[in-house]
């Protein structure tokens, strides 16, 4: 295995009683977006309603009960091929070039939510891990650039990079992350600030931990 690709797949399913299968791979965190799917893999059968996650393995089949959007984010040794996701679109690809194989690591799948005009001050993380803004706006500000990103929109953070992060002041705004980190991050905060001043500083955004599970890849 030469390394690890992190895969944002978005299922839209318009109907109820409608399926889509995801091809087998080891690790996948599922999260719903909006509606009510049962999802089963190789390990189990599991019922979620709007806003809540789960880790699966192997080939996924995602059961609408009503018509639904499912976020699903992978680690493969290769990227997704589109042809074998009919149904669902790959929205975003980045190699993680920081994490050795093989290894053991945490899988996390977390809601990071924001009041109007907050500002998540400038900070690196421990992994690496692509975000999804589910409601809101944001900017992420990192090396000089600026970039913005509204609802349903994806970006990627490699980790040890200094990212500045201020959100719209129009309304509320979450976002959904699954990052990757060594295992004695199980359960603690992976967020370091750059200037220890603004450690000291109140803190507006909430942390939302749906599953922080260890795997082997």
């Amino acid at each position: 295995m030469a390394g690890l690709v992190q895969s944002l797949i978005e299922t839209v399913i318009g109907e109820a009683a409608g399926e889509a299968v995801l091809p087998a791979v080891d690790h996948r965190m599922v999260y719903i977006v909006e509606g009510e799917v049962t999802v089963t893999d190789r390990r189990d059968i599991r019922r979620l309603g709007e806003n809540s996650g789960t880790y699966v393995q192997g080939e996924v089949t995602l059961h609408a009960e009503v018509p639904s959007r499912i976020w699903t984010f992978q680690l493969s040794p290769d990227a997704a091929d589109p042809a074998a996701y009919a149904g669902s679109h790959v929205r975003l690809e980045r190699p993680l070039d920081d994490i050795a194989v093989p290894g053991r690591y945490v899988m996390r799948l977390d809601r990071v939510d924001f009041p109007p005009g907050a500002v998540a001050h400038t900070h690196t993380h421990t992994g690496p891990g692509i975000r999804v803004v589910k409601t809101g706006a944001i900017e992420i500000q990192e090396h000089g650039t600026s970039h913005h990103y509204r609802a349903g929109e994806a970006w990627f953070e490699r980790g040890p990079d200094p990212v500045r992060a201020p959100t719209t002041e129009a309304e509320p705004t979450a976002f959904i992350r699954c990052m990757v980190a060594t295992p004695e991050w199980r359960g603690r905060s992976t967020i370091a600030y750059v200037d220890p001043a603004d450690a000291d500083l109140p803190k507006l955004q909430r942390y939302f931990r749906f599953i922080d599970t260890l795997i082997e890849v």
